[in-house]
C-alpha cells in the first residue's frame, strides 16, 4: 500500500489525505506530455510530437541521473494510459511506444496502472490497448472495477516459489512480521 500511494504525483489536488502517515519515497518522477486538443488535429501534430519528445527525454535523464548521482538502478517506469486525477490526459501511442522502446533499451521495467482506466470504462478491456505497442508492457496493475486488485506480467517473471507475490487485499505476512517487532 505505501507503495501504490506514493507513486501518484498529485500530492495537494485531492487534500491531506496522501501525506497524513504516508511516507512519500524519494524517487524521481518525469514531467508527462502537456498536449493541445484534439491531439488528432493536424494544427497540434508538431506541437503534440515535442510535448512527447520532450518528455521522454525527461525520463531517459532521470534514470541516467540517478544512476550516475545516487548509484541507484531505476527498476521501472510507471505510467497511466489516461492520468484521470488531474483532469482527462491521454497517452499518445507514439509516446508509449516510444517509452517501451526507452524501457527495454536501458533494461527498466514498464509497469501500465489500469487501476482507474481498466476493465473496460475506455471502451476496450485496458486501456492501453490502444497504444498498439510493439511489445507488452512488463506488469500490468488493475483494481476498483475488477471488484479485486492483482496485476499480471508475462511468464518469464512468474515466481518459482508459491506465494511469494501478495496483492492489496491478501496481505504480506513477511512484511506483518517485520511491523510486529
Amino acid at each position: 500500500m505505501l507503495g501504490s500511494l506514493s507513486t501518484t504525483r498529485n500530492t495537494n489536488r485531492i487534500g491531506s489525505f496522501r501525506k497524513v502517515d504516508i511516507p512519500a519515497f524519494d524517487w524521481p518522477m518525469a514531467d508527462p506530455p502537456v498536449y493541445r486538443y484534439p491531439v488528432e488535429d493536424p494544427a497540434n501534430e508538431a506541437y503534440n510530437r515535442e510535448q512527447d519528445l520532450a518528455s521522454l527525454r525527461d525520463v531517459r535523464e532521470k534514470i541516467e541521473h540517478w544512476k550516475a548521482t545516487k548509484g541507484i538502478e531505476i527498476a521501472a517506469v510507471v505510467l497511466e494510459p489516461i492520468q484521470s486525477a488531474g483532469g482527462d490526459h491521454h497517452i499518445t501511442s507514439f509516446f508509449a511506444n516510444e517509452l517501451r522502446r526507452l524501457t527495454k533499451e536501458m533494461g527498466v521495467y514498464m509497469i501500465v496502472d489500469e487501476v482507474h482506466t481498466g476493465i473496460a470504462c475506455s471502451g476496450r478491456f485496458w486501456a492501453h490497448e490502444y497504444w498498439d505497442l510493439y511489445a507488452p508492457p512488463d506488469f500490468v496493475s488493475f483494481s476498483k472495477k475488477a471488484q479485486a486488485s492483482g496485476f499480471y506480467y508475462p511468464d518469464e517473471f512468474r515466481a518459482k516459489f508459491a506465494y511469494r507475490h501478495f496483492n492489496t487485499w491478501m496481505g504480506d505476512p513477511v512484511r506483518t512480521l517485520l511491523m510486529a517487532k
